[in-house]
């Protein structure tokens, strides 16, 4: 009941907000032709922004890596994930090679110095040395080392009593 009560709030939703995203907005009036004694107000360009060294960690995950950066380079995978030291440098890249939309995938580990960047197209590319079966033939990436730590076992309750012991043999 309550499944089918939030499946229908949810499709009320999405149709709600198609039709609010579908009516027009009012178009501002045209401006009034310039006093030529009054004058004209300075546009501001945008300042230029020097590209930074380094890279964001959202601009790296999900980024597809290539073979190489000729016409005939190839996908090879995609970024899954990162590994970052105890030091806070980046130590690795997790790339998800071999099968269809994340089904039958198998995430491999690849040192972050074997990785180059190169610009094609206006876009940034992930290069690494190596074919996708090279990739595929790596070991799969085990991400249970970098889990939590378990909780720690709570400590016996001091109620006065003695522990009991084991009996004697």
């Amino acid at each position: 009941m309550i499944r089918s009560f939030l499946a229908a709030t949810a499709v009320a939703t999405v149709i709600a907000a198609g039709a609010f995203a579908q009516e027009t907005t009012p178009q501002p009036a045209p401006a009034a032709p310039a006093d030529p004694a009054t004058p004209a107000p300075m546009e501001q360009a945008a300042p230029a922004v020097a590209p930074a060294e380094g890279h964001l960690a959202t601009n790296i995950v999900g980024e597809m890596v290539y073979n190489g950066t000729g016409d005939d380079a190839q996908n090879i995978g995609d970024v899954n994930d990162l590994v970052i030291d105890k030091d806070g440098k980046v130590k690795s890249i997790v790339i998800g090679v071999g099968g269809f939309l994340g089904l039958g995938e198998k995430s491999v580990e690849m040192a972050y110095d074997k990785i180059e960047w190169a610009e094609r197209e206006g876009d940034r590319w992930i290069v690494v040395a190596g074919t996708k079966e090279e990739l595929t033939a790596l070991p799969a990436f085990d991400s249970r080392p970098y889990g939590p730590a378990p909780a720690p076992a709570p400590a016996p309750e001091a109620t006065g009593t003695p522990a009991p012991t084991a009996p004697a043999q």
